[in-house]
């Protein structure tokens, strides 16, 4: 009873300590402020949080709805927010930027506001816009930080279609790349699978529908097995995780770590649907990706009026991923040397491809202290 009291005291005064970026906002109106729903997205601005923060010490906010997220830099104020008073604290908060990563701007969680004169986006998968995204999810901003070419020619046919306003489009580069490029260690023998769905609306999905199956069938061949699931698994699919801690063996193990880095590092290969982590796998660690080819993921409502954009992920899959499907289950290990075979026979080609579609590779921060005053 009374660790239950001092738990409900302490909800309380995280509660209203929710308020003081209102307070502090009013005093002196931030250059910039952050804000992310939860730990598990700060690895993608961590290259961007480390430029602002050099070039605007300590006009930089950063806000959360985790109060483990947390960014370790004296230059940097640290909120968390209540998720309850996440409309109210925005609609009455001050800022020259807002930098987020969240979509459906001024369609769902986030409303727009006055007090705030720049809100701006930048992408945590590196992938098309065209097909996983809701048809609004970028509409509503004003600068977005693109990835490639790829993107920028997705959101103007949109903006044409549409007849929308004409958002800054910055050619950035995708910041995670050289995050990972840095941090991860490519000399460790890896000797696992990785299996890595991509979150999907539709109630037939990799998860519901062909997750246990596979797993059993890489079990009977002695493979060890990470599961890493999307952030949303932990909301939407509880059941099917409690469950999957249940059956499987000790060769098996579910990945909690807000950072994928040492998931990837251990595994010589990915299994996925269509996750952005199959290219961010490849790229960094040239290692072959098997995608599992039973349901498609299209979030967004309008992609018939994108077919004549063909989207990088597509790319990714045709050009050096290998496709499977359910049937292929009982013969798991050779399909697996064969994703193997099939990816080094066309490597050569890979580099080229990254760089050709990506702006900025592997030097994303340089471009950033060049350009950073112009975003802002």
């Amino acid at each position: 009873m009374i660790k239950l009291l001092k738990n409900i005291l302490l909800e309380i005064k995280f509660f209203f300590r929710s308020l003081d970026v209102l307070i502090e906002s009013k005093k002196e109106i931030p250059k910039i402020i952050f804000f992310s729903e939860n730990k598990s997205y700060q690895k993608y601005l961590k290259i961007l949080i480390d430029t602002t923060a050099e070039m605007y010490p300590n006009k930089i906010y950063y806000l959360s709805m985790d109060r483990q997220d947390i960014i370790y830099d004296d230059r940097i104020k640290n909120f968390y927010i209540n998720p309850f008073l996440i409309n109210f604290i925005f609609s009455n908060i001050n800022a020259e930027n807002l930098i987020l990563t969240l979509t459906d701007l001024d369609n769902n969680l986030l409303k727009k506001t006055k007090n705030i004169k720049k809100y701006i986006y930048y992408f945590h998968a590196p992938v098309s816009t065209t097909k996983n995204y809701t048809s609004g999810a970028f509409d509503n901003y004003d600068t977005i930080m693109c990835i490639g070419q790829f993107q920028i020619n997705e959101i103007r046919l949109r903006e044409n279609l549409k007849k929308l306003k004409k958002k800054n489009l910055i050619s950035t580069g995708y910041f995670y790349f050289d995050y990972l490029q840095k941090n991860l260690k490519k000399n460790i023998s890896p000797d696992e699978i990785l299996i890595a769905p991509s979150w999907n609306k539709h109630l037939k999905n990799f998860i519901n529908e062909n997750f246990i199956l596979l797993t059993e069938s890489l079990l009977r061949k002695n493979f060890k097995v990470i599961f890493r699931p999307h952030p949303e698994h932990f909301k939407r699919s509880k059941n099917i995780l409690n469950k999957m801690e249940r059956i499987f063996n000790k060769n098996f193990k579910i990945d909690y770590d807000d950072n994928n880095i040492v998931s990837m590092q251990k595994a010589k290969c990915l299994i996925t649907d269509s996750s952005g982590i199959a290219i961010e796998y490849m790229v960094v660690l040239k290692r072959p990706v098997l995608y599992l080819d039973e349901y498609d993921k299209i979030h967004n409502s309008d992609y018939q009026d994108f077919k004549s954009l063909n989207t990088l992920d597509n790319e990714f899959k045709k050009n050096f991923g290998y496709f499977f499907k359910k049937e292929d289950f009982n013969k798991i290990e050779r399909v697996i040397n064969l994703a193997q075979s099939n990816f080094n026979i066309n490597k050569n080609n890979f580099d080229n491809f990254v760089k050709s579609h990506y702006f900025n590779f592997g030097c994303t921060k340089e471009f950033l202290y060049t350009k950073l005053k112009d975003i802002l």
